[in-house]
């Protein structure tokens, strides 16, 4: 028995705006894991070598309202030549809410916890991807720029998964 009104009906829904729209808002709390690959040259007392990293980040924060979300993280890198680490506290600002695809920005100071030790001002945007209501994907480029003249601003590209509860 052949019923294309089920497929055009699944295909619409899984189309439509929200979708699976995100039921994040004010008071919700959000928990995140990321990840990056790199590969850059490290200035380490003078010398100059090529490091290939992971930089993995662990995150949580809490939304003040429906776009507006207080955010902390924890993240550490290690690598064939240096180990790397920054504690960043920070906001971000999402463009939309309740849609299934969020684009947000914001901005954090991280304080770093190094082998080569500086902090920087975070700034990054991105997107969330709410695959379902209570969980998203998402992607995020960051520019963190120096406060140690010493050391390179750096820029990463994240991927990650977060929970909202």
């Amino acid at each position: 028995m052949n019923k294309p009104w089920i497929a055009v009906s699944a295909l619409v829904l899984l189309a439509s705006p929200g979708a699976y729209a995100s039921g994040v808002g004010a008071g919700d709390f959000e928990a995140g894991l990321s990840v990056t690959l790199s590969s850059t040259e490290i200035d380490i007392g003078g010398t100059t070598t090529e490091s290939d990293f992971g930089y993995i980040a662990v995150s949580g924060g809490m939304f003040f309202t429906d776009q507006l979300e207080a955010k902390a993280g924890l993240s550490g890198t290690v690598a064939s030549d240096f180990t790397f680490g920054t504690l960043t506290t920070g906001v971000d600002y999402l463009f939309t809410s309740g849609a299934d695809v969020v684009p947000f920005a914001g901005g954090g100071f991280a304080l770093g916890m190094s082998d080569t030790e500086t902090d920087y001002l975070d700034v990054h945007g991105g997107v969330k991807y709410f695959f379902r209501e209570r969980t998203s994907v998402e992607g995020r480029l960051s520019y963190l720029i120096s406060t140690d003249s010493a050391y390179d601003d750096v820029i990463d590209l994240f991927f990650g998964l977060n929970v909202y509860f």
